[in-house]
């Protein structure tokens, strides 16, 4: 028979042996490099591409139905052939047209919400009823004004009776992209005409730029077989649907191939992940493309492995070429120069009309540089008072409540609030410079979690060394870092502009080099 003090003894030694196993099984996930990351990165984006497809098509199969519904529609005869006839009677002022015009309105609003316009067209070419009375009222379609329109160049040559899908064009008339459909209208068997109803491309963007599940950098859009942009950019200002010319790899390809997944650059210039489709709609022939920036796929990778690939961060940036040095290598008279600016510890200040930062004698503290080049820079003396030297705890709060300091969340705030747009927050550069292992990987962490990706990011820590000093240019988007190993040690510098960002470590360490 076992003692009772015996038994609680095994109790306990069980206890600890579970939570080790549990903690193990934890962290061993963790641990795990995943190696098909692209595999997942274009499955997800493949995902997204059908899912925005169905959509589209869907949508566009909606309004055809809504369409020859409407034209098929007991009354549409009638008010086609009645309008034709005021139109040859020119008797546009008449009550029977202002009725008849109310009647085709209301129908109009009520059964096709997401169309434009709406055309009456006899087989002569006569425009003689729209709804919003553009340029193209009254018109005919073989002027030469309409030459070179796909939906009027359709229906010079027009001759079969099935509903016709013209493909997104910048249509003058309206001064903006529009699709069409083409439907005959019947009288007893003979074709007396055309209605068409225009489509405008808002619908179909709103599908395509609606960034569920895309992050922070993904998007997808649709490129026509002229290789034209017909949605909008996520990224660029400007209006870029049938304005923007996407000759990238990835619609290369699809043009050749149908479909792929490729890291490529793309119309930005950026790497990316993309996963492309060629279809066709009504005898339309589409590139549907799902892209998402590599730095952002590195930057989840990383956080979602961070201690494994933080250890892995560390033992490389340990194999920097650090040379000696003195202070020749600094700007002359960069001490004394009235545009330097010093920066004591537990201080961070900007530079904003081409000043220097400097801050000496970093030791246990940890110094980082913001800049925004050629605009603005700030510097910070992080002191081991300030949250990314300790994990949150109710206790460590409690003690240190009147001398912590955030000064990486206090600074992107005031960046956020005062220096930058939030598009332009993907222009800033960040050094990291300590020589302990402290404070920097919450550094990384808490500049991920506010949108920075590890292609933004330099971390330059010498563990061990006595000192680094600091000398920033953010003019030039240039660092002088002085190493000093040991009190009467000599100088080493690590040349910053060649120094590779987190995302090129990352990439580097995964790939095993």
């Amino acid at each position: 028979m076992i003692k009772p003090n015996r038994k609680i003894l095994y109790i306990i030694v069980a206890l600890a042996l579970a939570a080790l196993i549990f903690y193990a099984i934890q962290h061993s996930g963790n641990k795990r490099m995943p190696a098909n990351y692209k595999e997942a990165a274009f499955a997800g984006l493949k995902r997204i591409r059908n899912n925005k497809k169905e959509k589209v098509i869907r949508y566009l199969n909606d309004q055809k139905t809504a369409g020859v519904k409407f034209v098929k529609n007991e009354h549409i005869v009638s008010y086609f052939k009645n309008l034709y006839k005021i139109y040859r009677e020119k008797k546009f002022t008449s009550r029977e047209y202002r009725a008849t015009e109310a009647l085709l309105e209301e129908l109009f609003v009520y059964e096709l919400d997401k169309f434009y316009d709406l055309l009456f067209i006899d087989n002569e070419g006569n425009i003689f009823f729209t709804i919003l009375k553009e340029k193209d009222f009254l018109g005919n379609i073989f002027e030469s004004r309409f030459d070179g329109l796909a939906l009027y160049e359709n229906l010079r040559k027009r001759k079969d009776k099935d509903v016709k899908f013209i493909d997104f064009e910048y249509y003058s008339v309206s001064h903006e992209p529009a699709s069409f459909f083409i439907s005959p209208v019947e009288d007893n068997g003979k074709i007396i005409g055309n209605v068409v109803l225009q489509l405008p491309v808002n619908e179909v963007n709103s599908i395509l730029t609606d960034r569920t599940d895309l992050g922070r950098t993904g998007e997808v859009y649709l490129v026509n077989d002229k290789q034209l942009m017909i949605t909008q950019s996520r990224f660029l200002d400007e209006d870029t649907a049938l304005n923007k010319l996407i000759d990238t790899e990835a619609v290369r390809d699809a043009l050749k191939e149908k479909t792929g997944n490729k890291i490529i650059k793309d119309y930005r210039n950026k790497m990316v992940f993309s996963s492309y489709e060629r279809l066709e709609y009504e005898g339309t022939k589409w590139i549907i493309i799902a892209e998402i920036d590599e730095d952002e796929v590195i930057t989840d990778l990383y956080a979602r492995n961070e201690d494994d690939l933080f250890d892995k961060i560390s033992i490389f940036t340990e194999k920097y070429n650090y040379a000696k040095t003195d202070d020749r290598t600094l700007p002359r008279n960069w001490k004394k120069d009235k545009k330097s600016i010093k920066v004591d510890i537990k201080e961070h200040k900007k530079g904003k009309d081409k000043e220097l930062l400097y801050t000496l004698g970093v030791t246990t503290c940890t110094a980082l540089t913001i800049c925004n080049p050629g605009k603005f820079g700030y510097l910070a003396h992080i002191t081991p008072t300030d949250i990314v030297y300790t994990e949150k705890s109710f206790v460590k709060n409690l003690i240190f409540k009147d001398i912590n300091t955030d000064f990486v969340g206090t600074v992107l705030k005031r960046i956020g609030r005062y220096d930058i747009t939030q598009h332009e927050k993907k222009d800033l550069r960040f050094g990291i410079f300590a020589t302990h292992n402290l404070s920097a990987k919450r550094i990384i962490k808490k500049l991920i979690e506010n949108g920075i990706e590890l292609s933004q990011i330099k971390l330059l820590c010498r563990i061990n060394y006595m000192l680094v000093n600091i000398v920033f240019d953010y003019e030039n988007d240039t660092i002088w870092n002085q190493w000093r190993p040991h009190i009467m040690g000599n100088i080493y510098t690590a040349d910053y502009n060649k120094i590779p960002d987190l995302g090129k470590i990352v990439k580097r360490v995964i790939s095993g080099e």
